[in-house]
């Protein structure tokens, strides 16, 4: 029974500091959006090939063309693309 209890006590405190740190963490990401200024967005968006690959996997969907561009885009420069799209889509509908 005692173990039990403190078997209880550590799932609560781990829990508790994990559910702390999450907390942290969504802190980081909006400071690093809010960091994110506008000529660093109109920079990446300026990358010919991410268009051409975005480009690519919105017209194409779900073909084997639009496939591939979507692979090719789950790179960090992929992922910077797109949250600078999506950053700016904020920015103009705000």
């Amino acid at each position: 029974m005692k173990n039990l209890l403190i078997f209880a006590a550590a799932v609560t405190v781990s829990t508790s500091v994990l559910a702390g740190n999450m907390s942290d963490n969504k802190d980081m990401r909006a400071m690093h959006s809010q960091m994110m200024d506008k000529s660093s967005i109109e920079e990446i968006l300026k990358n010919e090939e991410m268009q051409r690959l975005h480009r690519d996997m919105t017209r194409n969907a779900m073909s084997e063309g639009g496939f591939e561009a979507r692979v090719q885009m789950m790179t960090e420069e992929g992922r910077a693309y797109h949250n600078a799209l999506k950053q700016r889509q904020k920015n103009t509908a705000g």
